[in-house]
């Protein structure tokens, strides 16, 4: 009797056609086609595998590989999924000189290891949404929502199962353009979260420190990095660098009170306007 099985992908994503967990979904199912008694019946939007197995034996094999592939993709092993620019593309430096234009279905997709464990997850551009009638991107990560200023990248809600789960007074500020090396700046945001009914007044100070290559899995990139202080302690609060060609930030590095949380760029699908 055959068994109608799915494995899903650790992450989330937006549902449209041809999504990064699709082509990341897909990847594996390739690498594992040598268990030939697996039939492909359709990969979700979400990244789910559906697919026919002849036995329970048949799916413990398959499964053992899906879990090999998931590894392989989390380490950057054979991980190159993306619409444009070419693998090496670099950008020409000081560039950054506008926010960038994200589209609907635009999808960049992390590994990240901190003392807590390790993992992959997939940051996709859901939607446009107005918030008291100004422009916002929708950053979608499995039930995550995330709101994005469009007129400058700020973040001003996010929210969790359709739940607010924070909310940044005013909208705070990741970026001031243009980027370019020594401009700094500073502010002060409230940050409500509603749910555990805990609010706190943070000033964060933010140096444009340099301008990089980095080495991700995702390729190789000039990047600006950026470095977030807490103005209160001094201490870092975290470093990005940030990629105009990728329209996002392809490595952070997250100093927390259990560790350092390091997120670093394995995948991204550009979509044309």
């Amino acid at each position: 009797m055959a068994l109608l099985v799915w494995i899903p992908l650790a992450t989330g994503c937006a549902s449209t056609k041809g999504t990064l967990a699709q082509d990341l979904a897909r990847q594996r199912w390739e690498t594992c086609s040598y268990v030939r008694t697996i039939t492909l019946r359709e990969i979700k939007p979400d990244g789910q595998i559906w697919a026919w197995a002849r036995d329970a034996s048949d799916l413990a094999a398959w499964q053992a590989c899906d879990r090999r592939a998931q590894e392989n993709q989390a380490s950057g092993a054979a991980v190159w999924l993306m619409s444009s620019p070419p693998p090496q593309a670099r950008t020409p430096r000081a560039t950054a000189t506008a926010p960038p234009a994200w589209e609907p279905g635009d999808a960049w997709a992390f590994r990240w290891s901190s003392p807590a464990g390790k993992g992959v997850f997939i940051w996709t551009v859901d939607r446009e949404e107005a918030i008291e009638g100004t422009a916002h991107y929708v950053i979608k990560t499995g039930t995550r929502e995330i709101f994005y200023r469009k007129s400058d990248i700020a973040t001003t809600v996010e929210t969790l199962d359709g739940a607010t789960v924070l909310i940044n007074t005013p909208p705070r500020q990741r970026y001031v353009w243009p980027l370019r090396v020594g401009h700094g700046w500073q502010q002060t945001v409230v940050e409500e979260r509603p749910g555990a009914r805990h609010t706190a007044e943070r000033v964060y100070a933010v140096t444009v420190e340099a301008e990089e290559t980095v080495v991700v899995p995702a390729g190789t990139f000039d990047a600006f990095k950026l470095l977030y202080r807490n103005k209160a302690t001094g201490g870092v609060a975290y470093e990005e660098w940030f990629s105009p060609s990728v329209k996002h930030a392809v490595m952070l590095r997250e100093h927390l009170e259990s560790g350092l949380l390091v997120r670093e760029l394995i995948a991204f699908k550009l979509n044309d306007p």
